[in-house]
């Protein structure tokens, strides 16, 4: 990564931790786009460099794990859609920076609007996940077995990590959470291979 694209990475980093300290400090409600730019050093046009609304910062590790999702299916060999999945979502698991940050996950489930923005991305991981399997799998996964697979894997993330912020777990114990219940939904796929 060159000079250039650290920075905007550095940016970009801030302006998540900005966000987030102001949201736990003032509430969503009460923190403003001007707020986080100032916070960060930036200003409100970068902001906007950046992110297109308030809310898209909060899913800023939601875009990267769709970004890590596709990345690691390039990467991973496994003779198994199973030992796929479970190798994919290991990766994914390690690169989710927001895991770190429950507090910022309880203010997305938190909120009706954005709410339906986490099921957007959230249909659009098992899109991407079911779509990649398929492709890499096509003598073992019709449409309906990827699609019920990618459903499984991203159901069962996400009853990990509501549990773990409703219990108000740290973020060690929310990825114990996510990991066991990988486990367990590893048994029932073994039917794949």
């Amino acid at each position: 990564m060159g000079l250039r694209e650290r920075k905007k990475e550095q940016t970009r980093a801030a302006l998540v931790e900005a966000a987030e300290r102001l949201f736990a400090e003032k509430g969503y409600d009460g923190t403003t786009v001007a707020d986080i730019a100032a916070a960060a050093n930036v200003s409100t046009r970068t902001f906007f460099g950046y992110f297109r609304a308030k809310e898209d910062v909060l899913f800023a590790g939601t875009d990267q794990r769709l970004r890590a999702i596709g990345e690691a299916f390039d990467a991973v060999q496994a003779d198994t859609p199973l030992e796929a999945a479970r190798q994919i979502l290991e990766r994914v698991l390690a690169a989710s920076d927001d895991l770190s940050s429950p507090d910022r996950l309880a203010v997305m489930f938190a909120k009706p609007e954005l709410q339906a923005q986490a099921l957007q991305r959230l249909i659009a991981a098992e899109r991407l996940i079911a779509e990649r399997l398929r492709r890499a799998y096509p003598d073992r996964l019709d449409d309906t077995l990827s699609r019920a697979t990618a459903g499984a894997l991203v159901g069962a993330l996400v009853g990990a990590v509501l549990g773990g912020i409703e219990q108000g777990e740290p973020p060690q114990e929310l990825r114990e959470r996510i990991r066991r219940a990988l486990r367990l939904l590893e048994d029932g796929l073994r039917t794949l291979g």
